[in-house]
């Protein structure tokens, strides 16, 4: 998916910045570095950054083209923004004193250890340098943006992200005439990360089972370590329609709406979809349908 998305956007065939082969090994190794959990796998990744892909057209559509330098930089943080997830979340790690949360000094630790290892297989591991054909100044811009958005995935900071995004688009509502697109580039990735429930309903649902399964799975490792309990973590009590419309009400819907002037087609669409899916959630509700 991503290779073919590199090609459609002419930056892998004809783009004097990169080296085909190279991108293909990178993404080779990235691809091996993603374990077989039940949510956060290559599956996910894949997913997202086909979404990335479409926000971004909207956006390129409605708003204003994106360079050919950002484009491959929304495409590989996109590719690797879960790069070799755990299946259990920041909280989890640092009570557990994994050797993460050690390094990252307890903060984003998944997303740290994302985008670290992403650009640790560039610089370290064979005919993976991605960068090898950027300027230094090409080289420091890319990384800065890739971290920067991989670092905007990390749900703790999801209002904070939201709300500077908000008062910036209030303050200069023009998106076109933005000089530093870096905001927009972190909501547009977020976004493509929590948006799976806006498909259609037989996607969004078998998605929900899959985070629901990993959510589930922490939460006996929390009880088996005598680890608090983290929200929605606990088999006994949870409810996936609940918790799926929880998220869309509180996470989905709004980042949705904020990113209306940025991406309209796209949204116009997610949201059509989400009205029917949330429904679907309440019907299984009242049907008594727990996980």
């Amino acid at each position: 998916m991503t290779v073919a998305l590199l090609e459609h956007y002419k930056l892998l065939d004809g783009w004097d910045k990169v080296n085909r082969k190279t991108v293909e090994q990178f993404l080779l190794q990235v691809e091996s570095e993603y374990g077989p959990m039940a949510y956060h796998n290559n599956s996910h990744a894949t997913d997202v950054t086909q979404t990335a892909a479409m926000i971004m057209e909207s956006f390129s559509q409605h708003v204003r083209p994106v360079s050919k330098m950002d484009s491959f930089c929304i495409i590989l943080a996109s590719a690797v923004h879960d790069l070799g997830h755990l299946g259990v979340n920041n909280e989890f790690l640092i009570n557990s004193r994994h050797p993460r949360a050690t390094t990252f000094n307890d903060k984003s630790v998944n997303e740290n250890f994302h985008i670290s290892r992403a650009f640790a297989i560039a610089r370290t591991v064979h005919g993976c340098d991605i960068f090898e054909l950027f300027t230094f100044d090409e080289q420091k811009k890319a990384r800065k943006l890739m971290i920067d958005m991989v670092l905007a995935t990390d749900m703790a900071i999801h209002f904070d992200l939201i709300t500077r995004f908000t008062f910036q688009s209030e303050q200069t509502p023009d998106l076109a005439s933005w000089e530093e697109p870096t905001l927009l580039y972190q909501v547009l990735v977020h976004l493509a990360d929590i948006a799976n429930p806006s498909r259609p309903f037989p996607l969004a649902r078998a998605w929900a089972e899959r985070v629901i399964q990993e959510f589930c799975d922490q939460g006996d490792k929390e009880a088996a370590g005598s680890l608090p309990l983290s929200p929605f973590c606990i088999r006994a009590t949870m409810s996936m329609p609940k918790a799926q419309q929880g998220f869309i009400e509180v996470f989905v819907k709004p980042t949705l709406n904020v990113f209306e002037r940025a991406a309209p087609s796209f949204v116009h669409m997610a949201l059509e979809y989400l009205e029917k899916t949330v429904a679907f959630w309440k019907e299984l509700e009242a049907q008594g349908v727990t996980i």
